[in-house]
């Protein structure tokens, strides 16, 4: 396409300038490499045809224990089947995101796990046109269909956080949850769905959406407070550390006064008093599950059409922040 000498390509994109190249010579060349998708690869001449044994993950936080514990199941079966794990984050920035891509490429990584931004799905474009293989976690891509994904089942772990506490004699349930268009959005959902099943009226202040943030949390159950509540289903755990807070600063007693299910399984939940019902998202599992397409994309053993859309099953894990309203009438 640029019209020129192998040797004069290499020189140009290697960005030598140890000898005359012309300005309309060096912008053709760089437009070709453009046009074909070219990344530089640092180890391209030594590694060509060879896998380096490397796995390349991205998720958006590390501080998360949902993602910090899928990282440790995903470099188990990457171990045991003579890989090593690279682990970046994109802290949820879609242009660092991209540079985290394009370099795992430049490295020549044998495929790649990742929970994307919402600019996910062009992030990944150099990926599908190189063939490297790759499996989303957790978060879909938007506006694409043909791609490996497993994450955790977002609209049973909203309705059996939900479900638990109305078999517990609950009418009165409240709903705090991240307001994103990404699937997290689904536990809603499932906390509709049991209201609806179960024949109970869902009032407008009692569902609160706001920012992932603490502060977020704790100002969304001021408005929940308000609503003459029982129960409340805490739809991530950063949200019910800030809420947790301000029952405790106001002094009302979990769960003679107020009745908690997290979804989520932080370590903090299970440390505190009480220790606290959760939903167990089955974290060890996703990241088993993900390691194991990655592999068997690699090694060419999939067939090809053939795409996982897998979601793992999530399960109450009951503590002692829920009371029993069964025969005894709701307060």
């Amino acid at each position: 396409m640029a019209e020129t000498s192998i040797a004069t390509v290499s020189y140009i994109l290697n960005g030598s300038e140890g000898r005359y190249v012309s300005a309309e010579l060096r912008e053709r060349v760089l437009q070709a490499a453009k046009e074909l998708n070219y990344v530089k690869s640092a180890v391209a001449s030594s590694l060509k045809g060879k896998d380096r044994g490397i796995l390349s993950v991205l998720v958006p936080q590390f501080d998360n224990p949902f993602f910090t514990r899928i990282i440790v199941a995903i470099e188990e079966v990457a171990h045991r089947n003579g890989y090593f794990i690279s682990i970046s984050t994109t802290v949820d920035d879609m242009e660092r995101e991209r540079e985290i891509i394009k370099k795992m490429i430049e490295q020549r990584v044998d495929g790649l796990i990742i929970s994307p931004t919402i600019q996910g799905t062009e992030n990944t474009d150099h990926l599908r046109n190189l063939g490297i293989p790759y499996v989303i976690l957790e978060r879909p891509l938007i506006g694409l269909s043909q791609y490996e994904f497993v994450g955790s089942d977002n609209l049973s772990s909203g309705y059996s956080a939900t479900k638990h506490l109305i078999e517990n004699g609950h009418t009165r349930i409240g709903f705090l949850g991240w307001d994103t268009f990404i699937n997290v959005q689904d536990r809603k959902d499932g906390y509709l769905n049991a209201m609806e099943e179960s024949g109970l009226e869902v009032k407008q202040q009692w569902i609160q959406l706001g920012s992932l943030e603490r502060d977020s949390g704790y100002r969304l159950m001021k408005h929940c407070l308000d609503s003459n509540i029982t129960a409340v289903v805490f739809g991530h755990h950063i949200l019910a550390e800030g809420a947790i807070r301000l029952l405790r600063e106001r002094k009302i007693s979990i769960p003679e006064e107020m009745s908690v299910v997290i979804v989520g399984t932080p370590s903090w939940a299970e440390l505190s008093l009480p220790k606290f019902t959760c939903v167990k998202q089955g974290e060890e599992q996703i990241g088993e599950i993900a390691a194991e397409i990655l592999l068997k994309n690699i090694a060419g053993e999939t067939e090809s059409q053939t795409w996982h859309k897998e979601k793992v099953f999530c399960e109450v894990v009951p503590g002692d922040s829920v009371k029993n309203l069964n025969n005894q009438g709701e307060l």
